[in-house]
């Protein structure tokens, strides 16, 4: 009589599928985890090694095939994938081939994995307890191994495959790193597979396959760095070669795309931010702190998985800080208020487990940024009309909301941000430091302070009645807190083709290379004609390229008609250039009117260049864009010195700058901007070393700037004031006069 084949149990695979549809239907409905991506890739990931497990236990011990049981769990995996797909219905997904690829890398090793785990383990006593622990144990011991020790932001998991980088990151680092990883995950498959043939009798040869596989899987985790699966310090010091310390900052950068100045610079403001630090929060400086600076977002994901987001891991035992070497002016001394606050944080993060006040304390000791202040953006945001991501309704409900982790990682950045940084500032100045320290290190605030969080929050809320408002700030604020959150985007972690191409045309510029930053700005002015930084910098490339040569009518033209209303400050100054260079001067001048009103009201400096750049003929722009060197800043003195004074500062060239700054002086300029002029020729004496000058004028431009009401840039020239007397002091303690003489004085009053 013939034997009727095993046939395949159904009640787990209806279970498991139940399973699959259960998790799909409660992701689709989300912002971020309902498209296809990594995000929701991580939690499917997870629900199929667990399903996998369940499923696969309860299969064997009917004694169902290997091979049928794998296949499938892994069939079942178009359910989730059919579920997300589906979401395109209502929810856009921009980048649904990406999410498709991180899809098929990181779920079905997690399914087969989560079998493998189940075949090795069938019939031996608590099997279920055991694979949970082994479970537990891959997922906690995977990412405490990279991120606790590690100095990386991405984790790849054999059971949720992996975190690729910082929620805040636009545009993720997808690495090779997570390739090798799920390999790995697919050799630990085949090694328990062959543990659960040699459970069930296998010979020699599966022993054999088993040490086989076992030693591969021994090789790739020795190779972990290399493979970029986790990152080293030494490892990341060897990748960017300089390394330069100052005071207790030990400063990594690349020497070959990092200017020597801005090095110093980087070095000066760490030292001005750990003093500051120090009068704020009584902190002291015990042991050294790493700033590791990376060139450009490519090399930044690539060697942390970080591409744009600076980062202060403040759980590592070693202090230090990951940022792009632009980026150190607008966020070193944030990132240094984290590393101050390692001193007093809880044990193990030491940060607070209040997640509002880590990022509210680190902007509320920032220096100042030449913007109306977090207190001023708040006050202002409460008579906004309409949505000002519930500022505008109670900033006090915002506070107590966003202490919370789900509350902070879901509101809009600048509200969580700036409202945090506000009342802590607030507590700070009205409390002093130690309470806030207490309550910094506990995430309690009665204890702290003697009354509750709610309370306090609600006596700032009056406070922020009594604070004026400005035409400034509310103009800022309104911009600012209208920004959505990752969580209200279409398309988060998504950068579209044309904004890539560009980005990658400003990299060529900056490198040198022209026709290559020609043939991106094309590539995405195709995509999108009217994209802004494409115009903006296919406009540069232009007029560069013609100099004295004249610009045709024609030319300037069909740029203008790429303008639209997204049109950026520097795209319809750049476009302005053109029209100026071809004899439309009316043109030009609205072209250069348009600009200044869509710069911000506070970036004086920014307007001041605007009327310079408007006041030039056209012999005197094409001296300024003689030549492509000009896109590295490099630009004619002859032009303009002030416009001069800009430019050698941004190339990095202090020693030009102050020459620049000196002939700027003397140009005569209306009162406002004699006091923002005055700011500027204070940080070119700065940079050179003449702190005399510097300080007089910094000075003058703080007392001028505050009479006048222009309280943003009344604070940046106080500070700089601030800072000259601070480095001076450092000069005599060291018995060193580091000033210098010569060079403008403040005007007379």
């Amino acid at each position: 009589m013939p034997v009727r084949p095993r046939s395949f149990p159904m009640p787990p695979l209806r279970a498991s599928a139940a399973a699959y549809a259960a998790v799909t239907a409660l992701l689709v409905p989300w912002p971020v985890v309902g498209v296809l991506h990594a995000e929701s890739s991580a939690v499917v990931a997870a629900t199929a090694f667990v399903v996998a497990v369940a499923g696969g236990l309860a299969a064997f011990r009917r004694e169902a095939p290997l091979g049928r049981t794998l296949g499938a769990h892994v069939a079942l995996l178009a359910i989730p994938l059919a579920g997300l797909t589906l979401s395109l219905a209502w929810r856009p997904n921009c980048a649904y081939l990406t999410g498709l690829g991180l899809f098929a890398v990181m779920v079905p090793p997690s399914a087969v994995l989560g079998v493998a785990l189940a075949y090795a383990l069938a019939g031996v006593r608590r099997a279920g307890w055991i694979a949970a622990a082994v479970g537990v144990m891959a997922v906690v011991g995977g990412v405490v191994s990279d991120l606790a020790v590690h100095p990386q932001l991405y984790t790849y998991n054999h059971v949720f495959g992996g975190v690729l980088g910082p929620i805040y990151d636009e545009e993720l680092s997808i690495r090779p790193g997570l390739v090798a990883f799920r390999a790995l995950t697919l050799l630990g498959a085949a090694w328990l597979v062959a543990l659960g043939r040699w459970r069930r009798g296998g010979g020699r040869p599966t022993v054999l396959v088993g040490a086989a596989v076992a030693g591969a899987l021994g090789v790739g985790y020795l190779a972990a760095v290399p493979l970029g699966i986790q990152q080293t310090p030494a490892r990341l010091e060897r990748a960017l070669g300089s390394v330069v310390v100052a005071g207790p900052f030990r400063i990594v950068y690349d020497a070959d795309a990092t200017p020597p100045a801005a090095v110093r610079r980087a070095a000066d403001d760490a030292l001005w931010a750990a003093h500051r630090l120090t009068q704020d929060l009584g902190v002291t400086w015990r042991e050294p702190v790493t700033i590791v600076l990376y060139p450009d977002p490519e090399t930044k994901g690539a060697l942390i998985g970080s591409r744009v987001v600076s980062v202060t891991p403040t759980w590592l035992r070693r202090p230090q800080v990951h940022m792009l070497a632009d980026e150190v002016p607008r966020s070193l001394s944030h990132e240094l208020a984290h590393v101050a606050a390692r001193t007093f944080g809880m044990p193990g993060v030491r940060a607070s487990p209040a997640v509002g006040l880590v990022e509210g304390l680190a902007v509320a000791v920032e220096g100042p940024d030449g913007g109306p202040s977090p207190e001023a953006l708040v006050a202002a945001a409460r008579a906004l009309p309409g949505d000002a991501g519930g500022l505008d309704a109670d900033p006090a409900a915002v506070v107590l909301r966003t202490m919370d982790p789900v509350g902070f990682w879901t509101a809009r950045a600048s509200v969580a941000y700036t409202a945090g940084g506000a009342f802590t500032r607030w507590l700070l100045d009205t409390h002093g430091a130690a309470p806030v320290r207490e309550a910094y290190r506990t995430g309690r605030f009665r204890p702290a302070f003697g009354v509750p969080l709610d309370t306090l929050t609600a006596r700032w809320g009056r406070h922020l009645a009594t604070v004026p408002v400005t035409d400034e700030a509310r103009e800022t604020a309104a911009w600012a807190f209208r920004q959505p959150s990752l969580f209200e985007r279409p398309c988060p972690h998504h950068v579209p083709r044309h904004e890539r191409d560009a980005r990658d045309g400003w990299h060529a510029l900056a490198a040198g290379d022209t026709t290559a930053a020609g043939a991106a700005f094309r590539a995405s002015l195709t995509r999108r004609p009217t994209w802004p930084d494409a115009v903006s910098g296919a406009a540069l490339l232009r007029a560069a390229a013609q100099g004295r040569a004249p610009v045709t009518r024609a030319v300037a033209g069909a740029f203008a008609a790429r303008l639209d209303s997204t049109a950026t400050p520097g795209a319809l100054a750049a476009v302005a250039d053109l029209h100026r260079l071809a004899g439309l001067n009316a043109s030009a001048d609205t072209l250069y009117a348009r600009a200044a009103r869509a710069t911000a009201p506070s970036d004086r400096w920014s307007r001041l260049l605007l009327a310079r750049r408007a006041a030039l003929g056209a012999d005197a722009l094409a001296r300024l864009r003689a030549s492509p060197a000009d896109l590295d800043a490099t630009a004619r003195s002859a032009s303009d010195p002030v416009l001069a004074l800009a430019l050698w500062r941004a190339a990095g060239r202090p020693d030009a700058a102050w020459r620049a700054a000196r002939a700027a002086w003397r140009t005569p300029v209306r009162t406002a901007q004699r006091r923002t002029l005055a700011l500027a020729v204070a940080g070119a004496a700065y940079d050179a070393g003449a702190t005399t000058r510097a300080g007089h004028l910094a000075a003058w431009s703080a007392r001028s700037s505050e009479q006048a009401g222009e309280a943003s840039q009344a604070a940046v020239a106080a500070d700089l004031a601030a800072r000259v007397r601070w480095r001076v002091a450092r000069a005599a303690d060291r018995g060193a006069d580091v000033a210098r003489s010569g060079g403008p004085s403040p005007p007379r009053r």
